[in-house]
């Protein structure tokens, strides 16, 4: 077996078992837009949450299946407005890396806000879910917003690896749910409804959710460092035609 050979199982077996990184929803790009008329009426709700009386600074629910407001995952904190419901899969999607999440935070003055979860759920027949998504690298800070709740906000997908899950049930879903935990929130009524996209997935999102873990580079620099040492006892000069 020549060094060459080996240096290229060695970098094979060095890359094999370095973590993959990702998360199950990660921020889509672009990650905030701004579109009038996204209230109520006009796109696909999937949840409405108002803090409870005004008074605190919290917001947290989520609509499962039949519209029920418990056993979906996150337990209520303040008000679940009636204009939420769980929606049926978008008409002519073929692929779920075409859904989009939309977390329309309609904050005084367009204040920031704090997104402590959020995760959306797909059904089939029963109340047990199918597969439920869910945001990692939280809490996530967004340091302002649109104000009002007709305009949109921040923009969520499914990953690759999750997108091709669902793909695998995409026959089975009747209804999409879902919902969030807001902090530093005052009043709303912040809402997360359902939308599409091109049917594609960010590699690297805004803020970073898929970068790499600090073990990913270890590993990395181990497997070059011993490439190095083996090329060191053999050089080999080829021509790039």
């Amino acid at each position: 077996m020549n060094l060459t050979y080996k240096s290229a199982l060695l970098l094979l077996g060095c890359c094999s078992i370095i973590p993959s990184a990702s998360a199950s929803l990660i921020q889509s790009s672009p990650f905030e837009v701004n579109l009038n008329g996204t209230g109520f009426g006009n796109v696909s709700t999937i949840i409405t949450l108002q803090t409870a009386n005004g008074q605190s600074t919290t917001e947290a629910g989520c609509i499962g299946f039949g519209g029920s407001t418990t056993g979906c995952g996150i337990a209520t904190d303040g008000k679940i407005k009636n204009s939420s419901s769980v929606q049926a899969p978008p008409a002519g999607v073929t692929d779920a890396s075409q859904l989009r999440f939309i977390f329309n935070s309609a904050e005084p003055s367009g204040n920031g806000a704090t997104l402590d979860a959020l995760q959306v759920s797909f059904y089939g027949s029963n109340s047990t879910a199918l597969y439920t998504a869910s945001l990692s690298g939280i809490p996530l800070t967004l340091s302002s917003t649109l104000a009002g709740t007709g305009n949109s906000g921040f923009v969520f997908q499914l990953d690759a690896a999750q997108s091709a899950t669902v793909n695998g049930i995409w026959s089975q879903i009747t209804g999409i749910g879902g919902g969030f935990h807001a902090s530093n929130v005052s009043g709303g009524q912040d809402t997360l409804f359902l939308g599409t996209g091109p049917g594609s997935t960010p590699t690297e999102p805004s803020g970073g959710s898929t970068m790499p873990e600090p073990s990913t580079y270890a590993l990395l620099g181990g497997g070059l460092l011993a490439l190095a040492l083996v090329g060191r006892k053999r050089v080999v000069v080829r021509s790039i035609s």
